[in-house]
C-alpha cells in the first residue's frame, strides 16, 4: 500500500467503458488507480520500480498478450504483486486455470462481491 494507506491498483481492459467504470468505482472505494492499459504488453512496457501497484486487476482476455502471458510475465519481474483476474466473455473464467492468479473473480459476481474480493486479497 502507499503511504496513504490505499492500495494500489494496476487495470488492464481492452474495453474503455469497463476500464472507465471500474477505475471510477474502485476510486471511490479507497483504492488509487495507478495504472489503467489496454493489454499486458502496456502495463509491462509502463511499470517501473516507483509505480509497482499492490495489485494487478487484469481483464483476462485483454488484446496483445493473453493473461497467461501477462502473468507469466509478472510473475517472473514482480513475483510479490497480487493479481486477480476477470472475464467479460461468456463462459467462466474459472475455466482457464491454472491461470497463476491469486484470485479469480467469475463473471457473474455482484459489485459488492467484487470489491470484498479485492478487500481480501489485499489483505493476505
Amino acid at each position: 500500500m502507499n503511504n496513504t494507506g490505499m492500495a494500489k491498483i494496476a487495470l488492464i481492459d481492452s474495453h474503455p467503458l469497463m476500464r472507465e467504470c471500474i477505475s471510477n468505482y474502485l476510486s471511490g472505494s479507497d483504492y488509487a488507480i495507478t495504472l489503467q492499459v489496454d493489454d499486458g504488453k502496456e502495463l509491462i512496457e509502463q511499470l517501473t520500480m516507483e509505480n509497482v501497484p499492490d495489485v494487478c486487476l487484469l481483464e483476462f482476455n485483454a488484446r496483445s498478450k493473453t493473461g497467461y502471458e501477462t502473468i507469466k510475465m509478472l510473475r517472473s519481474a514482480w513475483p510479490n504483486m497480487k493479481i486477480a483476474i476477470y472475464s467479460m466473455q461468456t463462459g467462466p473464467v474459472e475455466n482457464k486455470t491454472p491461470s497463476g492468479a491469486d484470485v479469480i473473480i467469475p463473471d457473474q459476481t455482484s459489485i459488492a462481491a467484487f470489491k470484498s474480493t479485492l478487500d481480501n486479497l489485499i489483505q493476505q
